[in-house]
């Protein structure tokens, strides 16, 4: 999982270095210099799970930046801790007012800044836990369950198995074998999984196939409680209790027998079967129950619950927890540099420069050994077109990668690692030029 997003906001790039270096190693450290660029980082995704904001600022100050964040219901509930050298109980009052979660003051004592980080954090985690199960609760509270009665349940037995429906003799006893068997568990369990995975649906268990009520004595529970709470723990065990307010189970009488009703809603995120070191993930495809292949998963689950996310995007609903989406956009390093490349169409030009770069190299030794030029004269020309565009290519891949997309201002840090660079290529270069000239062959 990506390690939590801290927002530092501080108009002196030292006191930004200060904060990476105590915070770069538990979190990923974005930093602005000021409150417009701030604004900006922090509602950029993934949001920042905590916000370290500086009151005396030019421009936009603090407070003022706070407000703002407040004011938008993306950026509220991200707690902000004020890091100022202002130690006044009025400045104090007036930034807890203004929603501020907590203060630190300058100059910074790593231990402090990490405890109260870690704790604001924490909270907020929980707080946005809650959040989404009651919205969750919500959301299948709006869906309400089919209220059944004995004629209802007698016409979906007349009707047969479907899409929807399904029918399970027993729920764990292998009747032929006259034991208890797993593998009828799995199978119930599986059906549920595709219901909830798929449009939801209905499971009956006491009917045999062709729709014959058997009951539930079969499965030799003592007591139909017992039978009831073996069937929640195996849900809770290898579904996920997090799925059971989709699931709603109940014995019903029709006829002289007793028959369990399996109602499930479909879910809003993916549920996964897991057993004995085994994950699956079904779905349902005509009346049966199908395991996808896990070249098939990632696209059904970008397609059937992305589209669910992006409805209750539309509809006001907070956005898909981090989890999913780190599960669904995690992707290599190398293939995620090399899209980077082809979004800023680093190959294309490199391919152009390269061309245009040897055709001007040609055409430069040429006229050098036309004017009996040194050796070396003719080296540095072809030195310094082959080797000019993988120089401007990596300064700028450094200064872009690291300081605009990773949010960082050009800080006293990133300077150092400048010189370093260019020097290095420096020497190299240097290295290089003088191997060619005192070769001789």
């Amino acid at each position: 999982m990506s390690k939590p997003v801290v927002l530092a906001v501080d108009d002196t790039p030292s006191n930004l270095d200060l904060l990476r270096e105590i915070l770069s190693e538990d979190y990923t450290v974005r930093v602005a210099t000021n409150g417009e660029k701030a604004l900006q980082l922090a509602c950029r995704q993934p949001l920042p799970d905590i916000i370290l904001l500086d009151i005396m600022m030019p421009g936009m100050d603090g407070y003022e930046v706070c407000q703002a964040l407040k004011e938008d219901p993306d950026t509220t509930p991200i707690p902000v801790i004020f890091v100022t050298a202002m130690a006044q109980v009025e400045d104090e009052q007036r930034g807890l007012a203004l929603g501020a979660v907590d203060y630190i003051t300058k100059p910074y004592d790593p231990e402090i800044v990490k405890a109260r980080v870690k704790k604001e954090i924490a909270n907020y985690q929980r707080t946005r836990e809650l959040i989404r199960e009651n919205r969750e609760l919500r959301e299948v509270e709006t869906r309400s369950f089919t209220t059944f009665d004995a004629d209802r349940i007698d016409r979906h037995l007349r009707d047969g198995e479907s899409n929807h429906v399904e029918f399970k003799s027993t729920m764990r006893w292998n009747l032929h074998a006259d034991r208890s068997d797993k593998s009828i568990e799995n199978s119930c369990l599986k059906t549920v999984a595709g219901y909830l995975n798929s449009e939801g649906g209905l499971l009956f268990i006491g009917v045999d196939d062709e729709g014959e009520l058997l009951g539930l004595g079969n499965d030799h529970f003592k007591t139909e409680d017992k039978f009831l709470l073996h069937w929640v723990n195996l849900l809770k065990s290898y579904l996920g209790a997090e799925f059971i307010p989709y699931i709603r189970s109940m014995a019903h009488d029709v006829g002289e027998q007793r028959v369990l009703v399996v109602e499930c809603l479909p879910s809003t995120k993916p549920v996964f079967f897991r057993r004995d070191n085994d994950e699956s993930f079904f779905v349902r495809m005509s009346n049966t129950t199908q395991a996808l292949k896990p070249s098939e998963i990632l696209a059904y689950i970008e397609q059937h619950f992305g589209e669910k996310q992006a409805a209750a995007s539309d509809s006001g609903s907070t956005r898909p927890s981090r989890e999913h989406e780190t599960r669904l956009s995690d992707a290599s390093g190398v293939m995620a540099w090399i899209a980077e490349l082809q979004q800023r169409r680093v190959l294309r030009s490199a391919v152009l420069y390269i061309a245009i770069a040897w055709g001007f190299a040609e055409s430069a030794t040429f006229v050098a050994e036309n004017l009996n030029a040194p050796d070396w004269v003719s080296m540095v020309i072809v030195y310094a077109f082959i080797a000019g565009f993988p120089l401007v290519v990596l300064l700028s891949w450094f200064f872009d990668m690291r300081v605009v997309r990773d949010d960082a201002a050009v800080t006293s840090a990133s300077r150092k690692k400048t010189f370093w660079l260019i020097a290095v290529l420096v020497v190299l270069s240097i290295a290089l030029i003088w191997r060619f000239t005192t070769f001789d062959p």
